[in-house]
């Protein structure tokens, strides 16, 4: 891990006494990332996770005295060694060891001892310093439970920025050797997996464009999106203790990645503008039902952001969620609050679809294929995103549960052969277009 760089570009300001800690360091010999709320915030607390496993593990609060700080390492709630109310709510946990800390606020480095519960075995060392902190967030608590949703809002697209300054504990906890797969092509690029090995499931990045154009972009975005797969498959791992099982006997649900190891990741397409790519599996940690999906993708690297499909066809249009395909809203009233709009295909461009759907993604029931396919599902379902060619292959998906199995690729079709529904600014995005 990188973490005397870090160490070393972090000093540059001192932390206070109202921010969070990240560590890195050993216990019992084993490499692991720290997170600690500051004394002046309440007694110590936080979460800890050992490199060659993910998944964090609560700390809670014992006492504090100066630079000595006391936390219980929180164990498994097992069926019989959790206190619950009537109600089945864990009102105690059972403790797995006790961390004594002494820091050292001069050296920024903390070290003690880990004693294990109800044996004799000989105390365990710990040794950390400090690699970087972050102030607690105005909607965060001195908690074990908010340092990890913290990750958990993190493992969204829009959870926040996932980098050293807004979430140390998370870079640290992804800066792990990648397993690396062979070279393949794919249309103008190089491309090859990366496989954490603690969450088994492979995720491309680009070698090279036949260009020569940097990379750097592309595998920004994508490493980004790995990352916050890596920390979904991570909080439902952690998702076994009582601190974060939201007290109750949820928590016992967790304790493994939630099938995000069998998770397939597939990049369609990939240039110095534009990346496209695939998830799709089933997806399940708790809840009623698994999150069958087969999802699509495409990202600008100017931007880092998702792919403004309006910038590619001037027939992506706003409308209110659920409204009907001619309902297009006014672009003024759209600008006065974006949020209460959705961005999708025009009836031309849906009818231009349905028209071409080949037989074999129809059911040969109509009242399915309406409901799948028809030109209210896909003003609500319709993505899109490109494969080598340039192509576009048109999606369907985001279905509700009982019909996921509508979710599938529609139709690809060459970009030359979509001129007619063409944005000005695709050019941008495809020099070929222009001649």
């Amino acid at each position: 891990m990188r973490f005397v760089v870090i160490l070393a570009l972090s000093l540059a300001a001192t932390p206070s006494m109202a921010q969070v800690l990240t560590l890195g360091g050993t216990v019992a010999g084993r490499d692991v990332v720290v997170e600690l709320t500051a004394p002046n915030e309440g007694a110590v607390t936080g979460r800890f996770a050992y490199l060659d496993t993910g998944g964090d593990i609560p700390l809670v609060a014992v006492s504090h005295d100066g630079a000595t700080w006391v936390v219980d390492e929180e164990a498994v709630c097992g069926e019989a060694d959790c206190v619950l109310d009537d109600s089945g709510n864990v009102l105690e946990a059972p403790v797995a060891a006790t961390w004594d800390l002494h820091y050292d606020s001069a050296t920024f480095v903390a070290t003690g001892t880990r004693r294990l519960q109800g044996g004799k075995a000989k105390a365990q060392d710990i040794a950390l310093e400090v690699i970087a902190w972050r102030p607690l967030g105005e909607a965060e608590s001195a908690t074990p439970m908010s340092l990890h949703e913290h990750s958990f809002y993190l493992s969204f697209a829009d959870g926040g920025a996932l980098d050293w300054t807004n979430s140390p504990f998370e870079m640290a906890l992804l800066d792990v050797p990648a397993e690396e797969g062979p070279a393949t092509g794919l249309g103008a690029a190089q491309i090859r997996d990366v496989t954490d090995p603690r969450t088994r499931f492979a995720f491309p990045r680009v070698i090279a464009f036949t260009g020569g154009e940097s990379v750097d972009a592309v595998n920004t975005i994508l490493a980004t999106q790995h990352g916050r797969m890596n920390l979904a498959a991570f909080d439902c791992l952690a998702f076994q203790y009582a601190s974060y099982g939201l007290e109750s006997r949820n928590s016992i649900r967790g304790g493994h990645l939630g099938d995000y190891d069998s998770e397939l990741v597939t990049l369609s397409y990939a240039s110095p503008r534009l990346v496209s790519w695939t998830q799709s599996g089933s997806l399940w940690c708790t809840g009623a039902h698994p999150y069958n999906h087969i999802d699509s993708y495409t990202y600008d690297t100017a931007t880092g952001q998702p792919l403004d499909w309006s910038r590619i066809f001037a027939e992506w249009v706003p409308r209110r969620w659920g409204a009907a395909p001619d309902d297009v809203a006014d672009l003024g009233d759209v600008a006065q609050a974006p949020d209460e709009y959705v961005w999708g295909p025009s009836q031309a461009l849906i009818a231009y679809v349905r028209e071409r759907l080949p037989t074999d993604v129809l059911f040969d029931d109509v009242e399915m294929d309406d409901d799948c396919y028809g030109e209210q599902a896909l003003s609500d379902h319709m993505g899109a995103r490109f494969a080598p060619g340039p192509s576009v292959v048109f999606t369907a998906s985001g279905y509700p549960h009982v019909i996921s199995v509508c979710s599938t690729d529609l139709i690809t079709v060459p970009l030359a052969d979509l001129e007619a529904f063409l944005a000005p600014t695709a050019k941008a995005y495809f020099p070929e277009l222009a001649n």
